[in-house]
Formats: C-alpha cells, sequence, structure tokens
C-alpha cells in the first residue's frame, strides 16, 4: 500500500498482517470479480499508466480497474490529491456507492449476509 494509506488503515485498526505489497497484489486484479474501493482515489487511477500529461502519470497504483467489476465508496465526485478526475469513476465496470464509508460499508454488509 502507499504510505499514506497505511496511516489510514492503522487508524481503522486494520492489521498490518492482512495487507500485500502493490507488487504482489497487482497481478491478482485480473481475475477478481468485484473489487471494493474505499477511502482511495489517485492511488486507483488509470490516468497513471494512460495520461502522459497527468500529474500522476508513472505513480504506481493498484490495477482495479483490470476487475471484472469495481464498486467505488466516495462521499463526492471532488478529485483526489492530485486534484484530477479518476477515469475509474467513469469506466462501465465502476458502480459508484456514495455516502459515509462506515455507515455504508455497515449497510452493505447487512444486505449481503441476509441474502
Amino acid at each position: 500500500m502507499p504510505g499514506h494509506m497505511n496511516v489510514l488503515l492503522a487508524e481503522a485498526q486494520v492489521p498490518y498482517e492482512q495487507l500485500k505489497e502493490m507488487d504482489d497484489i497487482n497481478s491478482e486484479f485480473k481475475q477478481a470479480d468485484v473489487v471494493l474501493v474505499v477511502g482511495a482515489n489517485d492511488v486507483v487511477n488509470p490516468a497513471a499508466k494512460t495520461s502522459p500529461g497527468a500529474p500522476i502519470y508513472g505513480m504506481p497504483i493498484l490495477n482495479a480497474d483490470e476487475a471484472q467489476q469495481i464498486v467505488f465508496l466516495k462521499r463526492s465526485m471532488r478529485p483526489g490529491f492530485a486534484g484530477i478526475e479518476n477515469e475509474l469513476l467513469f469506466d462501465p465496470k465502476t458502480t459508484l456507492l456514495f455516502g459515509d464509508a462506515k455507515d455504508t460499508l455497515g449497510k452493505l454488509l447487512s444486505a449481503v449476509k441476509a441474502l
């Protein structure tokens, strides 16, 4: 994970042992049926690979765009730290789920358990 994400995950009390290095996980996205993106914007933005003029071009990212489906939790459509739109938000495979991540994930988990 990018360094600043480690801080966020620590605040959320996610055990460090459960994290995978970016180089180790990126090859698995192609086989993923669904990727759930929470609290990330620039670190999953395909512009880092596809847009040479973008300020994040060349930055290592998580290849979430390679999954079959993407569910992206966001509070708003505002851009990330780099100040650019995330191309992943407009990918036909992406479903946007707006709201507070903790509340929204709780509701999502309850709905899945009810199935």
